[in-house]
């Protein structure tokens, strides 16, 4: 967690701030020497623990994102999907169609349910010509196949 890091880094930098402060009362330049190595340690460790807080903020950033791209395309769907109804379209099989006041000058076509009751918004295409009087239609999405007598139309 980036505060843990951002903590542990202010702490080290708190740890040179005394050891400097130190410093200063010293007379013997062996001691100051050796002050200066630890001093310099104590920075590193410091640089190294903000480094970290960084990396991890930037990790959790980027999941923030994707968090809120995911929401934001889950509402778009939650509004679209209400412009679709269940229809039975022939043999037992069913699918979503525009509601008649969503219609505007959208084309007649199904969405695949399997697909719709997952979130996705996957069209029911005819795959070749008709079969006495049928079409199979297979789900872009899910790969499922229905077939029944001919094709969408808005009733």
């Amino acid at each position: 967690m980036p505060v843990a890091e951002i903590a542990m880094g202010i702490t080290s930098l708190k740890a040179a701030f005394d050891i400097t402060k130190a410093m200063v009362d010293l007379r013997d330049a062996e001691a100051f020497r050796s002050r200066t190595l630890e001093l310099q340690g104590v920075i590193a460790e410091a640089l190294g623990k903000i480094i970290e807080a960084r990396e991890a903020q930037s990790v959790q950033i980027d999941r923030i994102r994707a968090l809120e791209t995911e929401v934001a395309d889950h509402k778009a769907w939650g509004a679209e999907k209400e412009s679709y109804e269940l229809k039975t379209i022939g043999h037992g099989s069913v699918a979503y169609m525009l509601k008649p006041e969503a219609r505007g000058t959208s084309p007649p076509h199904w969405l695949c349910p399997n697909c719709y009751a997952k979130g996705k918004k996957s069209f029911l295409q005819a795959l070749g010509p008709l079969i006495q009087r049928k079409t199979v239609y297979k789900c872009a999405g899910c790969d499922s196949t229905t077939s029944v007598e001919g094709a969408p139309k808005f009733e």
